[in-house]
């Protein structure tokens, strides 16, 4: 299959290197990639010299601002292809649909074997508690520096609450339809940015499930987890250790190592996207967690 990227940052790479290892023919779309820094890939520097209908799948990888745009073009341009645009979907909510291509969006934890295993309990275990999080330090993210990044800049679609937002679809993934009870949604560190570097959304489904997310920029202490509380156990899901710890009333500790990292995860959304999988996050799924996110930006 040929596979074109729209954009090379740092997420744009790295599903390049998990379509490479699957086997795609994949070419570039990138306006400040420089071809002696790519061995043997096509890459193209304007709309007007791609022929879109030579390729099966889409992965719009640039900017948030640009998602919407971006996709517009390439919806309109061809039909019956597979278009995957990085996560979040857009800036804020915005109605789109489409019925002449399949889209999706690359909220690729819901592929990590960890959460996997989380789903399996689940189906057995009825939880009333449940805290997401995931706390980091934005100017250790990447290798240039932060204050001239897009998640620095609220214009450009950056902030912790559209950042980390793996977490809300999470929820939603894993407990079905929730409703905001209350958020904060702030900025409030010594970082130099001007986009939100703390947010806390508690929600509940219609079970009566409370769920807690917390998300930031700015912890020296870097930590994402999922706990689970259930009338027999208790769970704790830490997704950078791939590491899940059953903890009993009996005070025993039951550990399971999980083996993960984002290309091989990238690897098995590209494959689920060949199979229409249906743990795929959907276009309205994705405009749900919009929907989520405006509430708590609009207070």
């Amino acid at each position: 299959m040929k596979a074109l990227i729209i954009g090379f940052g740092s997420i744009g790479k790295k599903h390049f290197l998990a379509l490479k290892n699957l086997g795609f023919d994949v070419s570039l779309l990138s306006f400040s990639a420089c071809k002696k820094d790519i061995n043997e890939v096509k890459l193209y520097n304007s709309w007007n010299k791609i022929s879109l209908k030579d390729f099966d799948l889409f992965v719009i990888a640039n900017i948030t601002t640009l998602h919407l745009e971006t996709l517009k073009k390439i919806d309109t341009l061809v039909k019956d292809k597979i278009i995957l645009v990085e996560k979040p979907l857009f800036e804020k909510f915005i109605p789109f649909q489409s019925n002449k291509n399949k889209i999706f969006i690359a909220y690729l934890l819901r592929f990590n074997p960890l959460i996997k295993a989380l789903e399996e309990i689940l189906q057995y275990e009825e939880p009333y508690f449940v805290e997401l999080s995931c706390h980091s330090y934005l100017p250790n993210w990447r290798d240039v520096d932060y204050r001239e990044n897009y998640s620095s800049k609220k214009e450009l679609g950056g902030g912790v609450l559209l950042d980390l937002s793996h977490e809300i679809d999470l929820a939603f993934f894993l407990f079905g339809e929730l409703k905001l009870l209350y958020s904060e949604n702030l900025k409030f560190s010594e970082l130099e940015i001007n986009s939100d570097d703390f947010a806390f959304l508690s929600l509940k489904n219609s079970k009566g499930l409370r769920i807690h997310i917390k998300l930031d920029y700015f912890s020296k202490l870097t930590q994402r987890k999922i706990i689970i509380h259930t009338p027999k156990k208790s769970y704790e899901a830490d997704l950078i250790q791939n590491i899940l710890k059953i903890y009993n009333k009996d005070k025993s500790i039951k550990t399971q190592i999980y083996k993960s990292d984002t290309i091989s995860t990238l690897e098995l959304m590209h494959k689920a996207i060949l199979n229409n999988d249906k743990n795929l996050c959907s276009l309205d799924e994705a405009l749900n967690v919009l929907k989520i996110c405006d509430e708590v930006k609009n207070g």
